[in-house]
Protein backbone atom coordinates (compact mmCIF):
# COMPACT_ATOMS: atom_id res chain seq x y z
CA UNK A 1 0.00 0.00 0.00
CA UNK A 2 0.98 3.60 -0.46
CA UNK A 3 0.96 5.79 2.66
CA UNK A 4 1.02 9.56 3.06
CA UNK A 5 3.99 9.51 5.39
CA UNK A 6 6.31 7.18 7.29
CA UNK A 7 4.37 7.53 10.57
CA UNK A 8 1.25 6.06 9.02
CA UNK A 9 3.19 3.20 7.47
CA UNK A 10 4.97 2.47 10.75
CA UNK A 11 1.73 2.53 12.76
CA UNK A 12 0.08 0.19 10.26
CA UNK A 13 2.96 -2.28 10.42
CA UNK A 14 3.12 -2.21 14.23
CA UNK A 15 -0.63 -2.81 14.40
CA UNK A 16 -0.29 -5.78 12.07
CA UNK A 17 2.53 -7.23 14.17
CA UNK A 18 0.52 -6.78 17.38
CA UNK A 19 -2.46 -8.53 15.78
CA UNK A 20 -0.33 -11.48 14.72
CA UNK A 21 1.18 -11.75 18.20
CA UNK A 22 -2.22 -11.56 19.92
CA UNK A 23 -3.54 -14.26 17.62
CA UNK A 24 -0.53 -16.50 18.29
CA UNK A 25 -0.74 -16.00 22.06
CA UNK A 26 -4.50 -16.56 22.15
CA UNK A 27 -5.34 -13.12 23.52
CA UNK A 28 -8.93 -12.07 23.00
CA UNK A 29 -10.02 -8.47 23.23
CA UNK A 30 -13.71 -9.09 24.01
CA UNK A 31 -13.26 -8.61 27.75
CA UNK A 32 -9.66 -7.45 27.93
CA UNK A 33 -6.50 -9.44 27.60
CA UNK A 34 -6.40 -13.05 28.59
CA UNK A 35 -4.97 -13.71 32.03
CA UNK A 36 -1.38 -14.83 32.31
CA UNK A 37 -2.45 -17.50 34.82
CA UNK A 38 -3.66 -20.87 33.62
CA UNK A 39 -6.10 -21.40 36.50
CA UNK A 40 -8.20 -18.92 38.47
CA UNK A 41 -7.19 -17.93 41.97
CA UNK A 42 -9.36 -19.20 44.82
CA UNK A 43 -12.11 -16.77 45.84
CA UNK A 44 -10.50 -15.77 49.15
CA UNK A 45 -7.17 -14.85 47.54
CA UNK A 46 -8.89 -13.01 44.66
CA UNK A 47 -11.11 -11.09 47.12
CA UNK A 48 -8.27 -10.09 49.46
CA UNK A 49 -5.99 -9.00 46.61
CA UNK A 50 -8.84 -6.92 45.18
CA UNK A 51 -9.39 -5.17 48.51
CA UNK A 52 -5.67 -4.38 48.83
CA UNK A 53 -5.55 -3.10 45.23
CA UNK A 54 -8.50 -0.75 45.68
CA UNK A 55 -7.24 0.47 49.06
CA UNK A 56 -4.05 1.54 47.28
CA UNK A 57 -6.24 3.57 44.88
CA UNK A 58 -7.86 5.47 47.79
CA UNK A 59 -10.96 3.36 48.44
CA UNK A 60 -11.89 2.59 52.05
CA UNK A 61 -13.64 -0.57 53.22
CA UNK A 62 -15.49 -1.26 56.45
CA UNK A 63 -17.30 -4.46 57.41
CA UNK A 64 -20.81 -3.64 58.65
CA UNK A 65 -21.60 -7.28 59.47
CA UNK A 66 -20.41 -10.71 58.34
CA UNK A 67 -21.72 -10.33 54.78
CA UNK A 68 -21.99 -6.57 54.12
CA UNK A 69 -19.08 -4.32 53.23
CA UNK A 70 -19.27 -0.51 53.21
CA UNK A 71 -17.23 0.98 50.36
CA UNK A 72 -16.13 4.63 50.39
CA UNK A 73 -14.90 5.91 47.04
CA UNK A 74 -12.00 8.38 46.80
CA UNK A 75 -14.49 11.18 45.99
CA UNK A 76 -16.38 10.54 49.27
CA UNK A 77 -19.41 8.68 47.92
CA UNK A 78 -20.35 5.55 49.85
CA UNK A 79 -22.15 2.35 49.02
CA UNK A 80 -22.59 -1.16 50.32
CA UNK A 81 -21.88 -4.50 48.72
CA UNK A 82 -22.82 -7.93 49.95
CA UNK A 83 -20.49 -10.88 49.84
CA UNK A 84 -22.87 -12.41 47.27
CA UNK A 85 -22.11 -9.46 44.93
CA UNK A 86 -18.42 -10.31 45.06
CA UNK A 87 -19.15 -14.02 44.56
CA UNK A 88 -21.24 -13.22 41.47
CA UNK A 89 -18.45 -11.00 40.10
CA UNK A 90 -15.93 -13.78 40.76
CA UNK A 91 -18.05 -16.43 39.01
CA UNK A 92 -19.41 -14.36 36.11
CA UNK A 93 -16.53 -12.02 35.28
CA UNK A 94 -13.23 -13.26 36.70
CA UNK A 95 -13.62 -16.99 36.04
CA UNK A 96 -14.76 -16.38 32.45
CA UNK A 97 -11.13 -15.58 31.66
CA UNK A 98 -10.34 -19.27 32.24
CA UNK A 99 -12.59 -21.27 29.88
CA UNK A 100 -10.37 -24.37 30.23
CA UNK A 101 -11.26 -24.73 33.91
CA UNK A 102 -15.03 -25.15 33.60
Amino acid sequence: MVYKNIKTATAQELGRIAGVQHHAWGIRNTSGEKSRYSRPKPFEIWFNQGIVFYESKGYKFQWLNLITLKVTLPNGKTGTRDLSDFENEYENEYKKQFPNCY
